[in-house]
């Protein structure tokens, strides 16, 4: 039951916001300064105020969002989405020859030019154990040559890792199937009993009653699987892990073919469509109103940018994206102008490595700062297995001009690093990442937690301070976020995800930097550094 319960945490988080509505004076905590309320926040009123008392002008930033896709109505984007100024609008025709025809806010590399969007993908273990299969099932260790041993040892650990996970699957769907039924149930029991339709909470606490089935019936309603799991949570649940199940894990679906490219050819990369708002595009929406929904027009929220242009490159497919895909969308962000790129995906294998790695350094030269997303596992990723990853091959090199971020909480104490955060020396430094409002589609507005949150929010400090100083270069920006951040690094903090053992650890030890990044420090380093440059 325990196990279970720590999955369908794990289902919470990953789902990415409840869409509820919200009037337009919802109290933003992640803008919040640490100082004046307590929140840990990234003091982002008080940064606008630096720029007005210094005069400071906000120039145009793009920043490329590669993620899910986005509702390109929404009423607190549609005014900073980016206008790709070499094409005409729907003529079908590839008017700026970069060989994406009506590219007009972005690119899908998730589709085909008849319409077709990839809408649920398989993860990349279940790609890699499917060829590994064709090759090596029912084999013996003798009959396998030499050259292929080393192979055939990746095989055997992923087959093994793979099969767990899919069983695991498979019983928490059905296990949380039956409590769906057993929830219906007791609802239908408690009904009967209340000679009611409608009834409260307290209404069912306040019951007293000898009847044994009714009281399993009352105590399942209260508490499904000893939580406070409401109806619409257990389907959430559910059909999460028919995700998994039916598409994730299973070896038979593909629904790669239709968009008819060579995941293995890099050079293949003139596919996909400019249908930038699927069905899918929720994470990719809520990633984008974080830092950059419109500010000051009264609806929903500010974001924290204060002139982006918000470029989406759809490759996150609610599933593992393709190594291809993600080399492809950087190296289109940064042909076509964007000086950030923010990241909120990642995976456990990357068999395609060096595509992402060649992209990354083309990056670089090109002076584009990259902000990843460090993963929801509660894991310590200075392990290995977080792609991508800013640690490049051939040569062995670390990219000067990656963020990797962790997700921090509102309150400084043993819950400041978020629970499903994953940390390391390889995180750099966290952001607020519980509890954030964003937008949702159909210009809707909810909740969401993870580092998909947090890193839009390190990306958005990042965009106010090149908007305010386009000179920065991407590795200048890097060092200011990192050396101005909130520091925490003696905070003693819980270990996220320790499963109930409450081990505790220097909230430095969980990054780089020790820091939470702070909007308002970082604007006034640079703005005291620049200074001191030109005296």
């Amino acid at each position: 039951m325990k196990k279970l319960q720590s999955l369908i945490t794990v289902v919470f988080v990953l789902i990415f916001s409840t869409v509820i509505a919200i009037p337009d004076t919802t109290h933003i905590w992640y803008h919040d300064d640490p100082t004046a309320t307590g929140n840990m926040g990234i003091s982002l009123t008080e940064a606008y105020q630096f720029a007005a008392d210094k005069n400071l002008k906000a120039n145009e930033v793009v920043v490329a969002v590669i993620d899910s896709g986005i509702d390109t109505a929404h009423v607190d984007l549609i005014g900073n989405l980016w206008v790709n100024k070499g094409e005409i609008p729907h003529n079908g025709v590839d008017d700026d020859k970069n060989g994406y025809v009506d590219d007009i806010h972005g690119w899908n590399f998730l589709g085909n030019e008849d319409g077709y969007c990839v809408e649920g993908e398989t993860l990349e273990q279940t790609r890699i154990y499917r060829e590994y299969k064709k090759r090596f099932a029912g084999k013996s260790k003798k009959e396998i040559a030499k050259e292929e041993k080393q192979d055939f040892k990746e095989w055997l650990a992923i087959k093994k890792e793979f099969e767990k996970e899919r069983l695991s699957a498979q019983n928490a769907l059905k296990n949380i199937t039956l409590g769906l039924k057993a929830y219906d149930n007791s609802v239908e029991m408690i009904q009967k009993y209340l000679k009611k339709e409608e009834f409260t909470r307290e209404e069912v606490e306040s019951i007293k009653s000898e009847d044994e089935r009714l009281q399993a019936a009352i105590s399942f309603y209260l508490f499904p699987f000893g939580s406070e799991m409401s109806r619409e949570d257990l389907v959430s649940a559910k059909e999460y892990y028919e995700e998994q199940v039916n598409k994730r894990l299973n070896v038979n679906y593909n629904p790669r073919k239709p968009v008819d490219d060579d995941v293995t050819n890099i050079n293949d990369s003139l596919f996909g469509n400019n249908i930038l708002y699927p069905e899918g595009s929720n994470h990719g929406t809520g990633v984008s109103g974080i830092l950059g929904a419109v500010r000051g027009n009264g609806i929903g929220l500010d974001g924290i940018a204060p002139n982006v242009k918000i470029m989406m490159i759809r490759v996150v497919p609610g599933g593992d994206e393709y190594d291809k895909d993600v080399a492809l969308a950087i190296r289109y962000a940064v042909k076509m102008g964007a000086k950030i790129i923010n990241c909120s995906f990642g995976k456990d294998y990357s068999p395609n490595k060096n595509f992402v790695d060649e992209a990354v350094r083309y990056a670089a030269v090109n002076d584009v700062l990259i902000v990843h997303a460090s993963g929801n596992d509660g894991r310590n990723i200075d392990k290995g297995r977080n792609f991508p990853t800013k640690y490049l091959d051939n040569p062995a090199i670390t990219a000067d001009n990656w963020i990797e971020v962790g997700a921090s909480d509102k309150k400084e104490g043993l819950n400041l690093a978020a629970e499903f955060s994953n940390y390391g020396k390889e995180v750099d430094i966290f952001a607020p990442g519980v509890d954030i409002f964003s937008t949702n589609v159909k210009s809707k507005f909810g909740f969401s937690d993870g580092t998909s949150d947090a890193a839009p929010v390190v990306s958005g400090v990042a965009a106010l301070l090149l908007s305010y100083f386009p000179e920065l270069s991407a590795i200048e920006l890097k060092s200011y976020i990192m050396q101005s951040g909130t520091d925490k690094s003696d905070v003693i903090v819980y270990l996220p995800n320790d499963y109930g053992k409450k081990k505790k650890t220097k909230f430095g030890k969980l990054s780089a930097s020790g820091k939470i990044v702070n909007a308002y420090s970082a604007l006034k380093l640079v703005y005291e550094s620049q200074q001191a440059l030109r005296e």
